[in-house]
């Protein structure tokens, strides 16, 4: 097992498309690698910077864990930190991976085996604590989701964790069973009350068993 600090960080990093999954910032992903391309870049960064970037693929092109190099993804992506690396005896990795902030693909790059690419790191306005008004409707609406899901023993667990609000309600992001794309919608939010308004509508649409409306991404 590896054990993994802070790195500097190169401009161009690996990026790894996944199919049906979005990582948050300050959340954790266990990923399992088997492909020989990507089994390569876990030993390479391991040796390096211990960084790359988490990419949903687009609609339509993830039907299988297996990716064409081609495949398109959202330009909009994770930075992602590995916390724990083990080895398999037949090369493949076991993987615990933490999101660090949103990045905007620039351009993919050659050069490798996997793909690469140039990015920029995201700004986030998580500063603010939630208002009143804002917390008590995401509240609400949370409550009704968790009730329609059977699911209120587990929320007020996360709640009594008296996370700050951004780590909650990036925690709520990764765990509540959304569609890809509605996770994607939240990823994109580049401040807290935005971010909170938008995991709102999601859970009020899901409570009412309805999904992101057309043209909310």
């Amino acid at each position: 097992m590896h054990l993994l600090g802070p790195p500097m960080l190169p401009a161009i990093l690996p990026l790894f498309p996944l199919p049906r999954v979005v990582l948050f910032p300050h959340t954790f992903l266990p990923l399992h690698i088997f492909e020989p391309r990507y089994r390569k870049m876990t030993s390479e960064i391991l040796a390096s910077h211990h960084h790359f970037v988490v990419a949903l693929a687009r609609d339509g092109e993830a039907a299988s864990d297996l990716l064409p190099g081609t495949t398109p993804i959202h330009e909009i992506c994770s930075l992602a930190r590995l916390a724990r690396a083990e080895p398999m005896a037949d090369g493949r990795w076991n993987l615990l991976v933490q999101g660090r902030c949103a990045v905007k693909v620039l351009e993919e790059v050659d050069g490798k085996p996997y793909r690469q690419a140039r990015i920029e790191e995201l700004p986030f306005d998580g500063l603010r604590s939630l208002e009143g008004g804002s917390r008590g409707a995401l509240l609400d609406s949370l409550d009704r989701y968790s009730s329609r899901f059977e699911l209120a023993p587990q929320v007020r667990q996360l709640l009594d964790l008296e996370l700050q609000d951004e780590v909650l309600l990036n925690t709520l992001a990764m765990a509540l069973d959304f569609e890809p794309v509605e996770k994607q919608f939240l990823l994109e939010a580049r401040n807290l009350p935005d971010l909170a308004e938008r995991l709102h509508q999601l859970l009020d649409f899901a409570a009412h068993g309805r999904g992101l409306p057309e043209g909310g991404m």
